[in-house]
């Protein structure tokens, strides 16, 4: 996705992100009030320069990383491993590494290697499987990504998020991925793909949550250039709790209702999750109030696209089946118009809470 954005409604909406939130930071256990605080601040980088370790391949941005990190070798293979996405998003990692609780197949990994300029130099993929041997195991598209090649060494990092950075902003200065929660209770409300994975859900998140004194869980991820989606985003059926220290504590509640903010490529905006109609009535009918000329659908759960009724769907472990809601919007709806989604998503939580 590209850089194009309405500085006035992002600006708008950090400064009054800024005035209430309490941040729990990813891993590290700190809080600090506002999305990006003091303590934080001394943890960005604004140079995009990036920490290497001794064979010259990171993992993570430069940051007080306190995650575990360790090394293999790439082997070549041809799988498919009957995954939603791409193979080339997945990997197969030793025997001896899911024996030992080091990592857990279905977990996501950071993978890094020496990249050229037109490759991301780490990326996300998820753990399909796991085989006899010391090597890592990946595809060829698979090594295209970071591009490394086959025999060639591999950095790894056991979570998906930057370990250190805890706020959007640390993500969007150092090109990273980062995860950061917001207390509060009733409702929950989480963006998974915030960023330019994709955008203003991470903002839709903020919003609702505050305005309903709600928690939230939102990860934000950036790629300068463009390609924050190929190098960050993974299915939210596949999201697994390890690799996400602050969802993996949130996972532990159980809210009233649960909300989720995603991007779509189809027109319109969708209503999923595993509600029952009347709430996704209430649901549409308080976005189409606010956007009249927009195309607001309702989802079946039977459909085959856009449900968010996969009872493995994160979103439907964080409250109870038949009180979830999941949002897909359009891209140019998420760029122009994701403060008045989220406004109507608010009107629609106060009747349903009544």
């Amino acid at each position: 996705m590209g850089k194009s954005r309405n500085e006035n409604q992002k600006g708008d909406d950090e400064r009054r992100t800024r005035s209430r939130r309490r941040i729990i930071a990813a891993g590290a256990g700190l809080t600090g009030i506002g999305v990006l605080t003091t303590g934080t601040g001394a943890q960005i980088t604004r140079s995009r320069t990036k920490a290497q370790s001794e064979s010259n391949q990171a993992v993570y941005a430069d940051g007080c990383e306190n995650v575990d990190r360790w090394e293999a070798t790439f082997e070549t293979v041809t799988a498919d491993w009957g995954s939603r996405s791409s193979s080339k998003r997945y990997c197969s990692v030793p025997c001896q590494w899911t024996e030992s609780g080091k990592v857990a197949v279905g977990q996501q990994i950071r993978i890094g290697h020496e990249a050229t300029a037109d490759e991301f130099e780490n990326a996300v993929y998820t753990v399909a499987s796991s085989h006899e041997g010391e090597t890592l195991q990946v595809t060829t598209d698979g090594l295209g990504r970071i591009g490394a090649s086959d025999a060639s060494t591999a950095a790894i990092g056991a979570q998906a998020v930057h370990p250190s950075y805890n706020a959007r902003e640390a993500g969007e200065l150092n090109d990273e991925f980062v995860e950061y929660s917001v207390e509060g209770d009733g409702v929950v409300v989480i963006a998974p793909h915030g960023g330019y994975i994709e955008y203003g859900t991470d903002f839709q998140a903020s919003r609702v949550a505050e305005s309903v004194d709600g928690a939230a869980w939102i990860c934000s991820g950036f790629n300068d250039g463009g390609g924050a989606f190929t190098r960050w985003h993974t299915y939210s059926t596949e999201l697994h709790r390890r690799s996400f220290p602050a969802l993996d504590a949130l996972l532990d509640q159980q809210f009233d209702w649960s909300v989720a903010f995603h991007g779509c490529t189809d027109d319109g905006i969708l209503i999923g999750g595993t509600a029952e109609r009347a709430a996704k009535d209430t649901v549409k009918d308080a976005i189409a109030e606010r956007l009249p000329d927009q195309t607001v659908e309702i989802v079946d759960r039977d459909a085959t696209a856009y449900t968010g009724a996969n009872p493995e769907n994160v979103l439907n472990e964080l409250a109870s089946i038949g009180r979830t809601i999941q949002i897909e919007q359009a891209t140019d709806i998420r760029r122009a118009e994701w403060a008045t989604v989220a406004d109507g998503v608010i009107d629609a939580l106060e009747t349903l809470r009544a």
